[in-house]
């Protein structure tokens, strides 16, 4: 597997935007890159032998639906320019049926989920997510003052890699369950809008940022993917370990098929 499996530059970045590619990583970074690759290979399967586990993974995405990319939202809404806000409402309106789906696929398996009507309803991310989130939120009050659009900037950063990482992630699930299993269409769905998110972030980061603040951007950027690294390892391991928990706990059941 290669590093980055996100291919060369599928957004289009502009000259002096390569920094919102994927970057090519060398090293300790291609290493570890690898490493979570492998284990949350290895931690989907754990959980997609027990119908807990399946719901666990399914609750992981819907959590993350509401909580950390509505907290970006929230972010972004302050004072953006006029010609941004069609462009977040629809975003967020995206976001939003993915945690309706996330939470009707959960429902199908036995579980109990509701999306939440607003993002200020949505449920407390963990303190794994909380702790990710207060990082960026120092990130965005850092380099805030070095753009002229100010926080904009910043979150829109931070989102960008987001929904790269994402991509990657349901990348990677789609290619492990394969076409036949039946979250493939859904998993399949939203990846296909994360990759439009991360078009319409690059076009928004190159429409926003002057020629002399790229420099800043690529500072930026860097700081963004290398937090993201850092927690790359532990979410892997905390995957996998709850996925065995809930395969060997007495009565688990296995997965509970439904046919696309």
């Amino acid at each position: 597997m290669a590093a980055d499996p996100t291919p060369g530059n599928p957004a289009g970045s502009a000259p002096g935007f390569e920094c919102l590619s994927p970057p090519r990583l060398r090293g300790w970074p291609a290493l570890q890159a690898r490493l979570v690759h492998h284990v949350k290979r290895a931690a989907l399967r754990q959980l997609h032998a027990s119908n807990d586990g399946e719901m666990l993974l399914l609750r992981f995405y819907l959590v993350g639906e509401e909580s950390s990319e509505q907290a970006l939202q929230r972010e972004l809404r302050i004072a953006p320019p006029e010609w941004l806000v069609r462009q977040l409402d629809q975003h967020l309106a995206d976001e939003q049926l993915h945690a309706r789906l996330f939470a009707q696929a959960i429902v199908e398996r036995g579980g109990s989920a509701q999306a939440a009507a607003s993002p200020e309803e949505a449920p407390r991310p963990d303190w794994f997510s909380r702790r990710k989130l207060a990082r960026w939120q120092a990130l965005i009050r850092r380099h805030a003052p070095h753009f002229a659009h100010g926080g904009l900037v910043p979150a829109y950063a931070i989102g960008l890699a987001a929904e790269q990482m994402a991509s990657r992630i349901l990348q990677r699930h789609c290619a492990l369950i394969g076409p036949q299993h039946a979250l493939h269409p859904l998993l399949a769905r939203v990846m296909a809008d994360e990759d439009r998110h991360i078009r319409l972030c690059t076009r928004t980061l190159q429409r926003c940022v002057a020629p002399h603040e790229e420099a800043r951007l690529a500072q930026l950027m860097r700081e963004v993917r290398d937090t993201e690294r850092g927690f790359g390892v532990t979410g892997a391991l905390g995957m996998w370990l709850a996925g065995v928990a809930l395969r060997l706990r007495p009565g688990s059941a296995p997965p509970v098929r439904h046919h696309a």
